[in-house]
C-alpha cells in the first residue's frame, strides 16, 4: 500500500474509469498521478459488469466514446498487454416493425459515424448466431467490430500501463472527503492523513455522488442495480457466438465459460442509496431471481436452447444513471480543480476509453478529441441539486434503456 502523499493529480477511486483517466493522464504526460482505492483496483461495480463493448449508440459522440475504448484495446495489446477483449462481433434484433423502423435508423446513423454496421436477414443472423429463433420479416443489425470484455482483466491493463507510465496505485487507502480551500480543490482526507494534489478525480462509481456533496458540489447520477445470470454450459453453443441485444425482451446475452450471460433491464429499478448505507458493499448488492423468472420466458422464444441449461451464478452491481443517459465527465461547478467521471448508465467497460481520454483532456486543458458538451457535469444547473429528482429520472433512464426511440 503507497503511502504517498502529494501528486499532481489524485483519483479518487480505483475501477475501470479511474484506472482508465490514469493512462490516459499518463499517456498526455502527466505522470504523477496518485489512484487511492480503499479496496482493491476493480473489485466494487467493474466486477459485475458484462463487459460488452458495442457502437451502436443513439449519438455521434456516444458512438465515440466506444471507438476510443476500442482504440485502447489494440494499443494495450500492441504493449504486449492482455485485454481480455473478444471481438465476437454483435448482433440487435427486431422483433416488431416499430424496432425494425429504429434499427435501420440507427445503421444509417452509425454508417455516418464511422461504425462498421449492416442489417441482416434471419438466414445470416442465425448463421453467425446459432440457436436463433428470429423473424423473417425483420432485419437485425450485425456490428462485426462489437464483443465483449472481460472487464477485470481489461481494468487491470488500464492499470498496468499506466504503472508503467508513473502512475501509483494507493490499495486500502479511503477517501473521506476532498480538502477545498478559497474555492478551489487541495487535495483529499484519508483515513491515513491527507494528501495534497493540484487537482482531484472523483472516479468512485456509486459513491462518487457522496464525495462530492461533501466537497460542495453536486453530481447529477444515481446508482441503480443492474443483475445478469450464467447459464450451464450448453453443446449447442459455437465458439464464435456473438453478442446479441433484445430490446424488445429487454434483454442482451453473450458467451460466458461454456453457457450465456444474460442480462435483463428491470421494469421497476432499484435505486441504491449508498449514502444512506454507511456499510453497503457491492459484493453485497440484492439479487432478485423474480426478474429472471419473469424475463426468461420471452427471451426463450428467440433462443429456444436457453431451457437446455440451469442458471448456475450471476452478478449484481450498481452502475451509476443519469437523467439523460450521458456519462459526467469533467470539471465539477464550483469547484476549481475537481473533476468527475462517472455515470455510466451499465456501459462504462465500453465507455472507459473515451471517459478516460475526456477527463485527461479536460485536467490537462488540452483540447477536446470529443465534444464535452453532452457530458459536461453542470448541464442540468441546480436540478443536479434535487436529489429526489435526480434519483427519479435516474431509476427512470435505466427503466426505459431499451424503450422505442421513435424519428
Amino acid at each position: 500500500m503507497s503511502r504517498q502523499n502529494t501528486a499532481r493529480v489524485a483519483i479518487v477511486g480505483g475501477g475501470i474509469l479511474g484506472c482508465a483517466a490514469a493512462y490516459h493522464l499518463a499517456r498526455a504526460g502527466v505522470g504523477d498521478v496518485l489512484v487511492l482505492e480503499r479496496d482493491e483496483l476493480n473489485a466494487a461495480t467493474t466486477s459485475q459488469a458484462a463487459g460488452l463493448i458495442g457502437q451502436l449508440r443513439t449519438s455521434a459522440v456516444k458512438s465515440a466514446i466506444v471507438g476510443q475504448t476500442l482504440a485502447d484495446i489494440a494499443t494495450l495489446e500492441a504493449d504486449g498487454l492482455v485485454s481480455g477483449f473478444k471481438r465476437t462481433g454483435s448482433l440487435r434484433l427486431a422483433l416488431t416493425p416499430e424496432r425494425e423502423a429504429e434499427t435501420r435508423a440507427q445503421v444509417a446513423a452509425a454508417r455516418r459515424f464511422g461504425v462498421d454496421a449492416t442489417l441482416v436477414g434471419a438466414d445470416d443472423a442465425r448463421r453467425l448466431a446459432p440457436g436463433l429463433e428470429v423473424p423473417k420479416d425483420h432485419p437485425a443489425a450485425w456490428m462485426p467490430n462489437d464483443g465483449y470484455a472481460e472487464p477485470y482483466t481489461l481494468a487491470t491493463a488500464y492499470a498496468t500501463a499506466a504503472r508503467r507510465g508513473g502512475v501509483t496505485f494507493a490499495t486500502g487507502r479511503e477517501v473521506l472527503g476532498v480538502r477545498v480551500a478559497a474555492g478551489r480543490a487541495r487535495g483529499v482526507t484519508t483515513g491515513g492523513g491527507e494528501v495534497d494534489a493540484d487537482a482531484v478525480v472523483i472516479a468512485a462509481g456509486a459513491w462518487s455522488g457522496v464525495i462530492a456533496a461533501r466537497a460542495g458540489t453536486a453530481v447529477p447520477a444515481f446508482p441503480v442495480r443492474h443483475q445478469a445470470w450464467v447459464t450451464a454450459p450448453m453443446d449447442w453453443l459455437t465458439p464464435t457466438f456473438p453478442v446479441v441485444r433484445v430490446p424488445d425482451r429487454l434483454a442482451y446475452l453473450r458467451p460466458e465459460v461454456g453457457g450465456l450471460m444474460l442480462g435483463f433491464f428491470e421494469t421497476t429499478p432499484l435505486g441504491v442509496d449508498v449514502a444512506a448505507r454507511a456499510d453497503f458493499a457491492v459484493a453485497a448488492t440484492p439479487r432478485d431471481r423474480d426478474v429472471l423468472t419473469a424475463h426468461a420466458p420471452g427471451l426463450m422464444e428467440v433462443i429456444p436452447g436457453l431451457g437446455e441449461a440451469p442458471v448456475v451464478g450471476g452478478t449484481a452491481g450498481v452502475p451509476t444513471y443519469t437523467p439523460d443517459g450521458h456519462f459526467v465527465v469533467g470539471a465539477l461547478p464550483g469547484v476549481a480543480g475537481l473533476f468527475i467521471a462517472t455515470g455510466c448508465c451499465a456501459h462504462g467497460i465500453a465507455g472507459a476509453g473515451g471517459v478516460g481520454r475526456a477527463l485527461a483532456e479536460a485536467v490537462t486543458g488540452e483540447a477536446a478529441t470529443l465534444d464535452p458538451g453532452p457530458m459536461a457535469p453542470g448541464r442540468f444547473g441546480a436540478q443536479a441539486w434535487d436529489a429526489l429528482w435526480v434519483r427519479v429520472a435516474c431509476e427512470e433512464t435505466y427503466a426505459r434503456y431499451y424503450e422505442l426511440v421513435r424519428r
